[in-house]
């Protein structure tokens, strides 16, 4: 009985024994799962860590950009993952008998990809720009930016005030006119007739004894025919009677032609007087429409001015800007524009004259219609003599009177001249300046004329082509849209003024808004500003000279960058004009404090005008012959051209062409093709151990998602991802 217990003890301790065993068998493999499982994550990470050590060097040292470089990737993934392989797993009974089966590198998101590119540009000056600008750029331009506001709204008022007042006075011109060409018209025409009515009428009791006496001699004449006759036919004859003859009329031809003057005055007088009438109405019909064009741009000029009034002084807006002395003369500039608009009485007056014209010119129809009347009855008639004297006289007084009002000297005109006159007596002065402005700015054309004409050697042109070839090439891949600099080189001084004025507002305000979070727009600029070579401007004066310096691609990269002209010279040209329209601009603030004891607001614009169109001529030269240039008269800080690059590239040096042409410069430069340069790599990798204990069972378990891989045979085999890039 006792054999028998010993037995039992003995099957219930194998039993427990094994189920002991079991499970210290699957805890043992269970926890060289877990390490296994850590050691191939953790090698995939370091593979991929590895893949993206390898960065191409040239790239980082010249631009800063980190790319894949050096030897293969899989290579090296491969090379980290088997040096992850611990050396006392090759025992007789290696712990983690681990291996790596499959192993793979994808690389992805190339630096061709605008998205890609723009974060290691940020990258790369996130610390440094807002320094850099800061310091070298705000810092030198501090002190005009609120002026140059002011020049801006003040130029942009006065210009449309110049533009409604020029409307203005042609309709002046225009209604002044018609009346004035129909005045003198009417007042020749009238004279002339009054020579011939003073002479039909003075002629009228000559006409009156001729013709009677005619008609006597008519009738003796008809009485002896008719004695004649009797005598004939009574068989009388008589030697003396027949000998003595009668003279008949003596006066017919001038009769006759007087009554035809006469006739034909009467008609003229009576068709002058109808036509007269009616031409006088439509001349008062154009003379209102364009007085009311007149008054329409009076109302408009009003409205411009009232704006001077109330929209308050720019002031500083931010650190960038100063509220000036400057500003507030510029500001009063603007406002005296209020002593262009006329009062609504100017216009009544002018319109009264119209209406005088008019009347004046019935009143001497009625004078013509009454002694045509008169005229046209002098035929045969007689005792008209004080009719027809009185009659003339009237109309003698009414043409005097219509000629000293309206004749070619007439009072009416001196008036309206004088009149005209008092409100522009700066017109001469201005339209001087006009013209002097003119003939400057085709001098100024010169300057970028000269540029633009140098075609660069074929070795330029073939780099400027490549360039341009991977610079679309770049879009298309990005499917994204390019942009061309607008070289804008206008005829007209004004416009040109003008779109300087425009330009140099947006420049300052992206110099302001950069300093205040336009991050991107920032760090672009001062990127190609750091990165890329820009012209030397002792090479332009050579150019200028006739010279031939290199105009290489590589040693103008920034206005490349900024402008993308395909042309060897044209980027060079470009910056030089817009550095002209920002000198223009600055300089046309500083003409209008110079010009502003002139008084009228729009000979001041005129003045300031050539002012800065001179100025900003000579500092041009000065640029090229110094490499600097005062700011303003009153910022004495010197300014250099990559000053002035920098603020285009601030303003409008971020979008997707931008982008492209740096990359494009990046990729001729190095030789390599971005669309091959990758930033991101994706590591995937499979690996097993062989399993020490019940392979099967740990199977079973691994369906039930215990496991965390897949067994083979008697191996756990698991597969790990891990992703990294440079940002």
């Amino acid at each position: 009985m006792k054999r028998s217990n010993e037995g039992a003890v003995t099957v219930y301790f194998v039993a427990a024994t094994a189920a002991f065993v079991l499970l210290a068998g699957l805890l043992i493999d269970y926890a060289r799962i877990t390490a296994f499982r850590k050691q191939a994550e953790l090698s995939v990470k370091s593979g991929v860590r590895s893949v993206l050590a390898a960065y191409d060097p040239l790239l980082f040292d010249r631009y800063g950009m980190f790319v894949r470089g050096g030897d293969a990737a899989d290579e090296l993934f491969r090379r980290t993952l088997n040096g992850n392989v611990s050396e006392d797993d090759k025992g007789a009974l290696p712990y983690m008998d681990l291996k790596w089966t499959e192993a793979g590198v994808t690389e992805s998101r190339p630096l061709s990809d605008h998205r890609v590119f723009r974060r290691q540009v940020l990258e790369e000056m996130k610390y440094k720009a807002p320094i850099d600008l800061t310091i070298e750029l705000a810092g030198r331009f501090k002190g005009v930016a609120g002026a140059m506001k002011e020049t801006a709204k003040t130029v942009d008022v006065l210009e449309r005030a110049r533009k409604s007042y020029e409307r203005r006075e042609k309709a002046f011109d225009n209604a002044l006119d018609v009346m004035r060409k129909h005045g003198k018209h009417v007042a020749v025409k009238a004279a002339n007739l009054k020579d011939r009515v003073a002479g039909v009428v003075s002629g009228y009791d000559d006409y009156v004894v001729k013709r009677t006496e005619d008609e006597a001699r008519r009738e003796a004449l008809r009485l002896k025919e008719q004695r004649k006759k009797q005598r004939e036919e009574a068989g009388e004859t008589d030697e003396q009677f027949m000998m003595d003859s009668e003279e008949g009329p003596r006066n017919e031809a001038a009769v006759a032609a007087y009554e035809s003057e006469a006739r034909e005055l009467a008609s003229l007088l009576i068709r002058y007087s109808v036509t007269w009438r009616d031409e006088a109405a439509s001349v008062k019909d154009k003379a209102y429409f364009a007085l009311s064009e007149a008054r329409q741009a009076n109302e408009e000029l009003k409205a411009i001015v009232s704006l001077t009034e109330s929209v308050p002084s720019v002031g500083a807006t931010n650190e960038n800007e100063d509220d000036s002395v400057e500003g507030e003369t510029i500001k009063e500039i603007r406002q005296s524009a209020k002593e262009l608009v006329l009062e609504t009485s100017f216009f009544d007056a002018f319109e009264n004259e119209a209406d005088e014209l008019l009347m004046s010119g019935a009143a001497l129809s009625v004078e013509m219609s009454s002694l045509s009347s008169l005229i046209a009855a002098i035929p045969g008639s007689t005792g008209l003599t004080a009719s027809l004297t009185g009659g003339n006289g009237e109309l003698k007084s009414a043409i005097s009177a219509y000629d000293h009002s309206y004749g070619a000297e007439g009072a009416v005109w001196k008036a309206r001249d004088a009149a005209l006159e008092a409100h522009r007596s700066n017109d001469k002065a201005r339209k001087e300046q006009e013209e002097i402005a003119k003939a400057k700015w085709a001098g100024a054309a010169n300057f970028i004329g000269t540029l633009v004409g140098v075609p660069g050697n074929e070795v330029e042109r073939e780099k400027f082509a490549r360039a341009d070839e991977l610079y679309r090439s770049n879009l298309e891949w990005n499917k994204a849209e390019g942009e061309m600099a607008k070289v804008i080189r206008s005829s007209d001084p004004f416009e040109g003024r003008d779109d300087a004025i425009r330009s140099s507002e947006g420049l300052f305000d992206a110099l302001g808004i950069s300093l205040v979070g336009a991050r991107d727009q920032m760090f672009f600029s001062e990127y190609v500003m750091s990165r890329f070579s820009s012209y030397d401007p002792s090479l332009v004066k050579e150019l200028i000279k006739g010279g031939d310096p290199s105009l290489d691609l590589h040693i103008q990269e920034a206005e490349y960058i900024l402008y993308g002209l395909n042309h060897p010279s044209g980027n060079i040209a470009a910056a030089y004009g817009e550095i002209f329209g920002l000198r223009l601009a600055i300089r046309t603030m500083e003409g209008m404090i110079e010009s502003r004891s002139l008084g009228n607001p729009l000979l001041v614009l005129a003045a300031a005008l050539v002012y800065g169109i001179v100025n900003a001529t000579l500092d041009m030269s000065k640029l090229v012959a110094d490499g600097k240039i005062q700011l303003s008269k009153y910022a004495k800080t010197d300014t250099y051209y990559a000053d002035y690059l920098r603020l285009f590239l601030l303003a409008h040096g971020s979008s997707s062409g931008t982008t492209a042409r740096i990359i494009a410069v990046m990729e001729h430069a190095s030789g390599v093709d971005f669309s091959g340069a990758y930033t991101y790599a994706s590591g995937e990798a499979t690996a097993s151990f062989r399993l020490w204990f019940y392979p099967g069972l740990l199977k079973k378990l691994g369906r039930q998602g215990q496991a965390g891989g897949t067994i083979k045979g008697n191996r756990y085999e698991a597969t790990y991802v891990a992703d990294n890039s440079y940002l």
